[in-house]
């Protein structure tokens, strides 16, 4: 009886793509009715040819649609005739995803179940960092770049860094990846953190250090220069806190809008008054852009002469493979650091004690102006949210980045036991993996630490 059933399996396996492929359409046209026609409807409004409801009623709009798709499919090669009228053939090519497979991809501004499923692959590969939503947003599209860009590296044919889920783009999700270059062993066993290595991290440069003693635990590329993005406006606060008092009253200057459009902002606007004290907590929990061009002309009267003071300060502690462009981390080719260099940084940061005060800050109200009201603003770091699967308990500062060349960039701080460590992560993909790095440095950390 096993025999039986193995061999009707067997069968069934063999002859069941073969029967799918021989299924018989019946021609559905204009006026026709029933659970066919609906089924195309169906699919149609899966490929964002029909708005109207599937409701089983073969009508104008139908029609429309089913001629969208047929000048679709010819423009793309298919031999077919453009009738409105969903023949055979047409309905063939209407249930196959790669003859419709150009119309089945995903891209910004999209939403539905395909989203979602998209999202929840791409989270689960920890590219993305928010749980699915059905929407594509330029978080989604972010992920979905980052995994195009292994398909490139992987010489994928067909493969393409665009953002948007196509056809060679969802079938690489769907299948397996083992073969792929995906820069972290999804394999790594967090209950050994002692046994870390530089290959299981995603960033490309990285390190911890123990805060006492000042011995670096663990380095992976530490010294290769790389784009600090934001983690900059560590130096650039350092700075500020040297040159004003936080209840000194300054007025906000106009290099404060002369930032890229794209910048993160305070915000702040030229002529408003406040403590500079604003400006100090916008720079590091805001990364405004604004309040850092801000404290570089109130510091020294123009961002080119606070640049030449970053640069004079970073050559004074010793970080030998750093140079600032901007007081602000915005990309600039000529703008880069080490990890080891941030790490230098903000050790020295941390000796002052208004430093340490602003960054342990999760929030902070700004005062109200005579342009604004009172305004909160607040750090969206997931190392110091209990409901974040990335809580770290004892985490503290420093200061993130993002740009596109940069990746996702983060230094911070645990403490534990009466040890603190500090840890730098530059070029992580996503902030999903700058946090996953993060605690698999502070646990290595820890485990580590004194032996």
């Amino acid at each position: 009886m096993r025999k039986l059933t193995l061999w009707l399996m067997i069968l069934l396996m063999v002859f069941l793509p073969i029967l799918a492929e021989q299924v018989a359409y019946a021609p559905l046209r204009e006026g026709d009715q029933g659970q066919a026609v609906k089924a195309m409807q169906q699919r149609l409004r899966e490929l964002k040819l029909l708005t109207g409801k599937a409701d089983g009623i073969y009508g104008p709009q139908t029609a429309l649609a089913v001629r969208a798709l047929q000048e679709h499919l010819a423009a793309n090669g298919q031999q077919i005739d453009i009738t409105g009228a969903a023949d055979e053939h047409t309905q063939r090519l209407l249930y196959d995803d790669l003859a419709v497979s150009r119309l089945l991809d995903l891209k910004l501004g999209d939403r539905g179940s395909r989203v979602s499923d998209l999202q929840a692959k791409l989270y689960d590969l920890r590219l993305l960092d928010t749980l699915p939503d059905g929407a594509f947003g330029q978080q989604t599209q972010r992920a979905v770049r980052a995994f195009q860009q292994v398909l490139v590296r992987a010489g994928v044919p067909g493969a393409a860094d665009n953002g948007v889920a196509d056809h060679v783009t969802r079938q690489a999700l769907a299948g397996d990846m083992k073969g792929l270059p995906m820069r972290v062993p999804q394999t790594f066993n967090d209950t050994h953190p002692e046994a870390l290595t530089p290959d299981d991290l995603y960033a490309k440069a990285a390190l911890v250090m123990d805060m006492q003693s000042g011995e670096i635990i663990l380095n992976k590329q530490a010294d290769q220069r790389m784009y600090p993005a934001s983690t900059t406006k560590i130096m650039t606060l350092l700075l500020a806190l040297d040159a004003l008092q936080p209840d000194q009253v300054v007025t906000i200057p106009q290099a404060a809008k002369e930032v890229p459009k794209d910048s993160s902002l305070t915000p702040v606007t030229p002529g408003e008054q406040m403590p500079a004290r604003d400006l100090f907590y916008g720079l590091m929990l805001r990364s405004g852009n604004d309040a850092a061009n801000a404290l570089a002309v109130l510091c020294a009267g123009s961002v080119d002469s606070f640049v030449a003071r970053m640069n004079e300060k970073a050559a004074a502690l010793g970080m030998t493979a750093t140079h600032f462009t901007n007081p602000h981390g915005y990309h600039d080719e000529q703008h880069y650091t080490t990890a080891r260099d941030l790490a230098r940084l903000t050790l020295a940061a941390l000796q002052n004690a208004a430093f340490r005060d602003i960054i342990t800050h999760p929030s902070y109200t700004m005062q109200k102006t005579r342009l604004r009201d009172a305004l909160l603003i607040e750090v969206n770091t997931d190392l110091f949210n209990p409901l974040s699967p990335y809580y770290y308990a004892g985490a503290f500062g420093v200061k993130s980045g993002y740009t596109r060349a940069a990746g996702f960039c983060y230094v911070g701080c645990a403490q534990r036991d009466g040890r603190t460590l500090l840890a730098v992560v530059l070029n992580d993909r996503t902030r999903n993996q700058g946090w996953t790095d993060m605690g698999r440095l502070f646990n290595m950390g820890f485990a580590l630490a004194g032996k």
